[in-house]
């Protein structure tokens, strides 16, 4: 998925595979408990190292400070004593009022700065996202980066810290950047004013999941207990849930966030990651664009053009629709979904629209037939597997359209009129009866990934398509049961077996003609079988992205044994923290050959924890839409 600076992300990653030397140390007094760790800085209000796990089990050798000289705005004397650090206006004086206090407790401390006249100097957290890609959870009002309080700060694989204020209306100024030496997410805590004479923040240790008897001491769900939220990342310059805190927001991924979103339990009191999403949906309900959305551009500094196809991508659509229904049915907001139908219709009007032969199918507006892609990143396919030839009919969109057609039949006969609700379900049925004749195919026995314009069928064993096709019931039990026999079979004959690494989303090459995207990087092999880029990137690789899929699809057949078979190694790879940061390649872990070697760029991709969900299936503790 959008990989527009792949080799300017990886030089700069190459050069953080040894310790950074803006990571100190530990030195000085420090804060221990068996879930928080922190040593304070000598000379500024920040820290030195900081480390949390939620779960207490002293899991803190990682630190997460980017420590750089630029960032000590001006020294301070410093005095501390047992769990309190206190910093003052004026070197070598001890007698004036601390400007900030730091008092730290087992799984809590609390910032306090108290106004002095001139002093405006912030408390200041930076963060190496090399070490941890931390993301601060909040609302985002106007036009600056302001995250509103409370809010929640969270670690992935290290858990979450929730942030609250005694003064109303307080917010956070929050930045990231990536592409540099460095990437990092700064908070800055304004100090004390004149208006408010004394300001507290207040951090306290959790860990946020759904509540499930019987694994709060089995080790094989830690990963879950720390990262069940991790799927959410805020953007703070774009404002909205995207790939990571520094990185692109998606359309066509937003859908796995509303689904993570509807069951995840508050994140602090008046915020939960419903709120999230409304906020990400208000921004493109009023014009906001994300990748796979004609036009956007992320700073308008990067050297593509802006609209790398002529149209968006073909999944955009359904996955907003199916957002904003689940959003609205979850939090059971009939307001906000009346206020916005005209909107919401609007885009369901532009998916089905691009069903040009008015069969039902959404199509692309370029042909997928083989051979008819310029072969680099100037020309995208129809979805989310953006190296990959997916155009005309494309079966992974289509699912997605058939569940958002589901989803606005039943949001209508919520919230709104019987007559809307017969449509969209005349509009389902619709595609659901020419969706299995038209992408099965007979000589393997799987779903295809698409059908170019030509009529071929392209079939690569995509584990993904096949998996979301069944999981919305598109596909009737009996095939079903069949196209899943034999994907686990083909896994098992070309040699795929090590769930800890995810799934691999093709089983079998796609040829270079089938390909967008050349680079032997992103799986562009020179061979025109493609054997020499396979399992590198989208062509194969291994990734816990979209693995959700495949294992709700088991279980909605009752097959738990198969989908224990992935889920199980997976939450102990996820419970390792294998899916953030960078092997010695410099190369990242949400992408893996099935040796295990790196080939992803990101170094952290939202989409790899989405199959957490199948961990409430599991245990019947969640019921989907």
């Amino acid at each position: 998925m959008e990989r527009r600076e792949f080799a300017k992300d990886i030089f700069f990653a190459s050069l953080a595979v040894t310790v950074s030397p803006l990571l100190p140390a530990q030195t000085g007094d420090e804060s221990i408990s068996p879930c928080l760790k922190i040593v304070m800085n000598n000379d500024s209000p920040q820290f030195d190292f900081f480390s949390i796990d939620s779960l207490g089990k002293n899991k803190l050798v990682e630190n997460v400070v980017l420590h750089d000289e630029q960032w000590i705005k001006s020294k301070h004397s410093v005095k501390k004593k047992s769990n309190r650090t206190s910093y003052y206006k004026n070197v070598g004086t001890l007698n004036d009022q601390a400007v900030w206090d730091i008092t730290t407790s087992k799984k809590s401390f609390i910032i306090t700065s108290q106004y002095q006249p001139g002093y405006q100097q912030a408390f200041l957290f930076n963060i190496e996202q090399h070490a941890n890609h931390a993301t601060l959870l909040g609302m985002m009002e106007g036009a600056d980066n302001m995250i509103n309080l409370p809010a929640l700060l969270h670690l992935p694989d290290m858990g979450s810290l929730r942030i609250t204020c005694n003064v109303e209306g307080a917010k956070v100024n929050c930045t990231s950047k990536r592409f540099i030496e460095h990437p990092y997410v700064r908070l800055e805590f304004p100090a004390a004013s004149e208006k408010h004479k004394k300001i507290e923040y207040s951090f306290e240790v959790v860990s946020i999941y759904p509540a499930i008897n019987g694994i709060a001491n089995d080790e094989r769900y830690d990963g879950f207990r720390k990262n069940f939220i991790s799927i959410f990342q805020v953007n703070p310059f774009l404002k909205i849930l995207s790939n990571n805190s520094s990185s692109d927001a998606c359309a066509f991924t937003l859908y796995k966030y509303a689904e993570v979103a509807a069951h995840t339990p508050p994140l602090v009191k008046g915020l939960s990651a419903l709120d999230l999403i409304r906020m990400t949906l208000d921004r493109y309900l009023n014009g906001q664009l994300g990748y796979g959305m004609l036009g956007y551009d992320y700073d308008k500094t990067w050297d593509i053009p802006e609209t790398p196809t002529t149209c968006n991508s073909l999944d955009s659509y359904p996955s907003l629709l199916i957002s904003a229904c689940t959003y609205a049915m979850a939090n059971n907001d009939k307001k906000w979904f009346g206020e916005n139908y005209a909107k919401i219709k609007a885009w369901s009007a532009k998916m089905l629209a691009t069903d040009k032969d008015n069969d039902g199918l959404l199509e692309f507006c370029l042909s997928g037939n083989s051979g008819s892609w310029k072969g680099d990143k100037t020309q995208r396919p129809a979805n989310w597997w953006d190296t990959i030839g997916f155009g005309h009919k494309d079966a992974y969109s289509n699912a997605l359209a058939y569940h958002a057609l589901v989803l606005l039949e039943k949001a209508n006969e919520q919230f709104g009129s019987a007559i809307e609700a017969l449509f969209f379900k005349e509009k389902a049925k619709k595609l659901k009866d020419i969706y299995t004749t038209t992408f099965y195919n007979t000589e393997t026995g799987v779903l295809a990934g698409w059908k170019s314009a030509d009529g071929k069928l392209h079939d690569y064993y995509f584990t993904f398509v096949n998996g979301v096709a069944i999981s919305y019931g598109l596909i009737e039990p009996g095939l079903a049961n069949n196209i899943m026999d034999k994907l686990l079979l083909k896994m098992k004959t070309v040699g795929f077996t090590n769930f800890e690494l995810g799934m691999p989303g093709n089983l079998i090459p796609v040829i270079r003609a089938d390909y967008t995207d050349l680079l032997l990087e992103v799986g562009g092999g020179k061979r025109e079988d493609n054997l020499d880029g396979f399992q590198i990137y989208e062509n194969g690789g291994a990734t816990a992205c979209f693995t959700y899929f495949t294992i709700r699809a088991l279980q909605s057949l009752g097959r738990k044994k198969d989908a224990d078979t992935i889920l199980l190694p997976l939450l102990k790879s996820m419970s390792e923290g294998n899916f953030q940061g960078r092997c010695q390649n410099g190369r990242s872990k949400d992408w893996k050959t099935w040796t295990g070697e790196c080939w992803g760029y990101e170094g952290f991709l939202v989409d790899n924890y989405m199959f957490l969900l199948s961990v409430l299936e599991k245990n019947n503790a969640g019921q989907r839409s």
